[in-house]
């Protein structure tokens, strides 16, 4: 076995929760955009490249987590992502960080109450192998 799969699978299986997981994904978006802006302000356009594939890879990420048809929840974070993605065509940073830095911090404040749901059962741990499934 690849020794990245190896380290990927133990630390899911270490005790990251549904939580943890978003919170290090806006957490990664938000830095990205970061980046993007800098490469955009500095004309460094390779850069700027690399970094709003990360961009968009993780907000797809994101987005690909959520249920929208089940929740009113997650289908208004759908939308915000959405927005988000149209902002960053339009170069608008700081909109698109303030955005995700709001619904991370959403998350952030009931990180606890939702991994202690997720201890005793009420939320479905994260599953131990490879599957794609939606996590929140």
């Amino acid at each position: 076995m690849n020794q990245l799969k190896a380290y990927q699978r133990t630390s899911i299986k270490s005790g990251w929760t549904r939580a943890d997981l978003l919170v290090m994904l806006y957490d990664r978006a938000i830095n990205a955009i970061e980046s993007c802006e800098i490469a955009h302000q500095a004309g460094a356009m390779t850069a700027y490249h690399q970094h709003e594939l990360n961009t968009r890879k993780t907000i797809m990420t994101i987005h690909a987590g959520l249920k929208p048809d089940e929740t009113e929840v997650a289908y208004n974070i759908a939308r915000l992502l959405h927005f988000v993605m149209i902002k960053f065509d339009e170069k608008d940073f700081g909109t698109c960080k303030r955005i995700l830095s709001q619904i991370r911090d959403g998350f952030n404040q009931i990180a606890d109450e939702a991994n202690e749901l997720e201890q005793s059962g009420e939320i479905p741990k994260l599953p131990e192998d490879d599957t794609f499934e939606s996590v929140a």
